[in-house]
């Protein structure tokens, strides 16, 4: 009995411990995301099941060298990188934490520091592993998780990743892209179909700005300087 008391005194430590980490992302990511409001940049987020490439995928088009390891909760703090769309657009990107099935409420509500980026996104890159035997349940996952925290209605991607390993047929459709994390193949693709997203909500705008008038000075002002 004393064991197990012992063992439950460190799970509740690990626990707080946590929390007070979360609180502390919960607060220096409610900063950044005031700069980027000011510097009006649109903002992409990766979500999906875990383990499904997200780390690999944001390492792949921005260039990084984040870890990207095969571990349940790897990311927990919110990585963000700028990510160039062409020659005169730029956005940030940012990786979040890998959802799982039946993931507790307690879990959601403490996972939202890191989560809460899905609010404020542009556009929700939904990265799903194509070769996972399971990979209709975990649609199903993320999907009902990202209803459940408000970002429904945010223009979404399914970009199916690991398509190197996969030999049946691919999917299709307008908002979906095959790619492969791990070798660059369709990220191209993926790049232009976030480009065209976001220029969606962009506007075309005419400005009529008011004509100076040039009058050159007379004899008499130039003998008077």
């Amino acid at each position: 009995r004393q064991r197990q008391m012992c063992i439950r005194d460190s799970i509740r430590r690990k626990i707080q411990k946590l929390r007070e980490e979360l609180e502390q992302v919960r607060k220096v990511r409610g900063v950044q995301r005031q700069r980027r409001e000011r510097n009006a940049m649109p903002v992409v987020a990766i979500v999906g099941y875990t383990n499904a490439g997200k780390s690999t995928l944001l390492n792949t088009l921005t260039g990084s060298e984040i870890p990207a390891n095969d571990r349940l909760f790897d990311t927990l703090d919110t990585t963000t990188r700028r990510l160039k769309l062409d020659e005169a657009q730029e956005a940030l990107i940012s990786d979040t934490v890998g959802f799982i099935r039946k993931l507790p409420t307690h879990l959601v509500e403490a996972f939202k520091a890191t989560l809460e980026e899905l609010q404020y996104a542009d556009v929700l890159l939904h990265v799903i592993d194509i070769s996972s035997p399971d990979m209709d349940r975990q649609i199903e996952v993320v999907e009902e998780l990202i209803a459940r925290l408000g970002a429904g209605a945010t223009p979404c991607l399914r970009v199916y990743n690991k398509c190197d390993r996969y030999l049946g047929p691919l999917p299709r459709g307008e908002n979906t892209v095959c790619i492969s994390a791990r070798t660059g193949e369709g990220t191209e693709e993926l790049v232009k179909k976030i480009a065209e997203i976001l220029g969606r909500e962009s506007r075309r705008v005419t400005l009529l700005l008011p004509c100076l008038l040039y009058t050159s000075p007379s004899p008499r002002d130039t003998e008077r300087s």
